[in-house]
Order: structure tokens, then C-alpha cells, then sequence
């Protein structure tokens, strides 16, 4: 996964998500372009992804799976459904 394609995700998914790393976070913006000085990918904590009034905490392992087509956004909210 690319921050790259998280910014197309965002756009497709009209989604923005601000990652969380060292007591720091950056915003991808599905309007913006990516900001400058991204850490390495890897070193995210994890993500935290808002849908209109709708915030979401999404672990690294759970963004990659919907950058990549292995799980939707839909899958995703119903994991937080249950319980």
C-alpha cells in the first residue's frame, strides 16, 4: 500500500483519513494533494477515516485490506456493528 493509493481511495470513497504515528498525524485529504514529509508507511499506528459525520479508527492491517480490494468500506462498518 502507497499513500498514493490511500488519496485515490479517499477520492473514490469520498473519504478522508488522517493517519497517527509517534505523537504525530498528517491528513489525506480526498480534495488535496499529499502533504510533504510523509512518514514511511509502516510506521503508522493506525488510521483514523471520516465519511461525512462518521469517524472510523481503521488498524494499518484493515486500511490496507480495503486499498486493496480485500475487504469494503461496507464489510469494514459492520465489523464495528457487532457486539
Amino acid at each position: 500500500m502507497t499513500f498514493e493509493q490511500v488519496l485515490q481511495w479517499c477520492r473514490d470513497n469520498g473519504a478522508d483519513a488522517r493517519g497517527i504515528y509517534r505523537a504525530r498525524d498528517f491528513w489525506i485529504r480526498r480534495s488535496d494533494r499529499l502533504p510533504d514529509d510523509l512518514p514511511a508507511i509502516g510506521a503508522l499506528f493506525h488510521w483514523d477515516v471520516r465519511l461525512d459525520d462518521t469517524q472510523l479508527a481503521v488498524s494499518p492491517s484493515d486500511m490496507e485490506r480495503m486499498i486493496n480490494g480485500k475487504m469494503t468500506l461496507e464489510q469494514f462498518k459492520a465489523t464495528h456493528r457487532r457486539g
